[in-house]
């Protein structure tokens, strides 16, 4: 059995991974298809590397979600210097949140015995309508 020490670092890592993964795969996707993949790829590509790093590195998903959403709130943070710094840190809270509410939503669903693939689709859906209300003007 893993120790509570290496649970935090097996964590971090899987969540880096996703997010480093995410970050190219998020690039790539937008480049090829337009903005408009924030609202429905971006999502899905994300959920599906958070849920799947989680499961199959056998780390918790929601935490795995959780560190995601830091990663992504510190890139939010960093990322935007012609950003207000509150509109940043704006974005940053609501990355975090987010990310913490998909994870509890991926869990729920799990929970009742939905295959992940069907949860990854769920929740990525849920993620786009995030984005699209996150990012209406």
């Amino acid at each position: 059995m893993i120790d509570a020490l290496n649970m935090i670092k097996a964590v971090i890592a899987v969540s880096g991974i996703a997010a480093f993964f995410a970050y190219i795969i998020n690039r790539l996707v937008v480049i090829i298809s337009g903005d408009g993949a924030v609202k429905l790829l971006v999502p899905m590509v994300e959920e599906g590397l958070k849920t799947g790093f989680a499961l199959g590195f056998a780390v918790p998903v929601l935490i795995v979600h959780m560190g995601f959403g830091i990663y992504e709130a510190i890139y939010d943070i960093l990322a935007n210097p012609g950003v207000s710094r509150g509109r940043r840190w704006l974005a940053a809270l609501l990355a975090f949140s987010g990310h913490s509410i998909f994870g509890w939503l991926t869990c729920f669903f799990l929970d009742l015995g939905i295959m992940s693939i069907v949860v990854i689709v769920l929740v990525g859906t849920v993620h786009g309508c995030w984005n699209i209300v996150a990012l209406a003007k």
